[in-house]
């Protein structure tokens, strides 16, 4: 069940010359899910007790999003029992969607940092210390760790490249690649790296501050365009987003969504209330790639404008200046 022997030997071997204090926040794992497969969430569950030091790790909270699967139910629960109460089940009583129950997660949280993890992870050796030494230092850097690749049929991991998160103009999610010149110094390739964004299945954030910047946008629906949402806030309203190398957990990817059709217009209309609140007048660039959507309904946003005020947050254009300039320049590509 552990994975410790696959994936030791991914880690760059100067982040193990790193030294990390005793005296680090606690951490509390968010994981939701609807209809997991057992064996996938029970890894994950399993690798984060297995590989975490009981000392950082408050709890671990599932939030099980109305899943009808019978291993979900009487024997998820059995095998909980021998966690012997470090993990809180919460049962939603009706659909959520990521966005909401990753809320319901939160507000159950006791921890100092919320990690959120997606339900097909298996975190790696020394996975979590980078992530709350950096939240540490700084309750306004919110970090991610590398995201490496776990095979959906044989399980085999394989390590990712150091990458940062992107996006185009169509708000679709993308990695970028880190210049060399980055990783130059005595850190090496330890050092964090500034992120435009996040791919939002996985990360840490400081309870307090996830809870003061605004959460989520509960608004939208479903899964998809709430990381970048997230992102855009946490760099527009004073915060800061990482990606720390010596932090790596591998993700099972999914080779498609169930109910596609349903899947596509959340992130639509997630999409949607993206735009309005946050791209100020770029919305136009996004618009003239989409231009179908540009009467398309996105429900009421007047109360993420309100906390875009109240947070005082900067422009879209600040954004473009100081944190993602690769994307202005590529306002005449479609």
């Amino acid at each position: 069940m552990s994975n410790e022997k696959s994936t030791a030997i991914q880690i760059d071997p100067l982040c193990f010359q790193k030294r990390y204090p005793a005296n680090l926040p606690t951490a509390s794992v968010v994981i939701c899910f609807h209809n997991e497969e057992f064996n996938t969430l029970f890894r994950t569950m399993f690798s984060v007790i297995n590989l975490t030091p009981r000392l950082f790790l408050e709890e671990i909270i599932l939030v099980d999003d109305m899943s009808d699967s019978d291993d979900l139910k009487e024997k998820l629960d059995h095998h909980l029992e021998i966690f012997r109460g470090k993990i809180k089940l919460i049962r939603n009583k009706k659909r959520e969607g990521l966005i909401r129950s990753r809320m319901i997660g939160a507000s159950r949280a006791s921890g100092d940092v919320l990690v959120f993890l997606d339900s097909h992870c298996e975190v790696n050796k020394v996975w979590l210390e980078p992530l709350l030494h950096a939240i540490a230092k700084d309750p306004k850097m919110v970090v991610c760790p590398l995201i490496d690749v776990i095979d959906s049929v044989t399980l085999e991991y394989w390590p990712s490249p150091v990458v940062r998160g992107a996006f185009n103009w169509h708000l679709q999610f993308k990695w970028d690649n880190v210049f060399s010149y980055e990783m130059d110094g005595p850190e090496g390739p330890t050092l964090p790296i500034r992120s435009p964004a996040m791919a939002g299945g996985i990360f840490a954030i400081n309870r307090h501050y996830f809870h003061e910047i605004g959460q989520y946008d509960k608004g939208m629906n479903l899964w998809g365009a709430e990381n970048l949402e997230l992102s855009l806030r946490i760099w527009m309203c004073g915060g800061q987003l990482f990606v720390l190398p010596c932090s790596r957990v591998g993700h099972i990817s999914k080779q498609r969504f169930p109910n596609q059709p349903e899947f596509a217009k959340a992130m639509t209309y997630n999409s949607l209330r993206l735009a309005h609140v946050w791209l100020d007048e770029y919305k136009e660039q996004f618009f003239l790639r989409r231009p179908g959507l540009k009467s398309v309904a996105y429900g009421n946003i007047s109360e993420r404008v309100e906390l875009r005020k109240r947070l005082g947050c900067k422009s879209f254009q600040w954004y473009l200046d100081n944190v993602f300039p690769e994307l202005e320049a590529s306002e005449g590509s479609r």
